[in-house]
């Protein structure tokens, strides 16, 4: 996989999620994320190594953040995500500003524990998708009852996080 310069990854990424979403408008913001990661990185040594589950979880564990903005800041958060990534803080640097901008949305639903309401309607496909805990290792079903946790129970979730570093049962 040729790795471009930061300034040519961002419109190749938003270039396969614009054929993606043309490819199939019925999909929903996540999957089309995901898709456009998978594009990227799914043929990845890594992704051969770790196998089809594996890479599938990684790539809708990486882009369930930016699947809560409207297109085009999804895609365009997800590439500046990508190019922190790819080529480092230092490279990322240059469009910090930016990111920051796109993330604020996503920052603020985490914080006041709203982000899963607003996934569920900006992703009712992926979300319904994955309700079914298929048993594997990599599943996403785990992962999006965990953000629906976190957001329905934050005083529990710091209780789980307080007993974990005392070692409590």
């Amino acid at each position: 996989m040729p790795r471009p310069r930061p300034k040519d990854l961002i419109p190749l990424l938003e270039s396969i999620y614009s054929r993606l979403r043309e490819q199939n408008p019925d999909r929903d913001e996540h999957w089309l994320l995901a898709n456009t990661w998978l594009a990227r990185y799914g043929s990845s040594e890594q992704a051969k190594e770790e196998g089809a589950a594996w890479t599938k979880f990684v790539a809708y564990k990486d882009t369930l953040q930016f699947s809560i903005l409207e297109t085009p800041k999804s895609i365009k958060a997800l590439a500046l995500f990508l190019v922190y990534k790819e080529w480092g803080e230092k490279a990322a640097a240059r469009y910090a500003d930016e990111y920051a901008q796109l993330y604020e949305k996503i920052y603020t639903c985490m914080s006041n524990h709203t982000f899963i309401d607003e996934y569920k309607k900006k992703n009712p496909q992926t979300w319904s998708e994955n309700l079914v805990d298929d048993g594997s290792s990599y599943n996403l079903y785990w992962l999006l009852r965990g953000m629906e946790f976190r957001d329905e129970h934050p005083e529990k979730v710091k209780e789980v996080l307080r007993q974990m570093k005392l070692g409590d049962e």
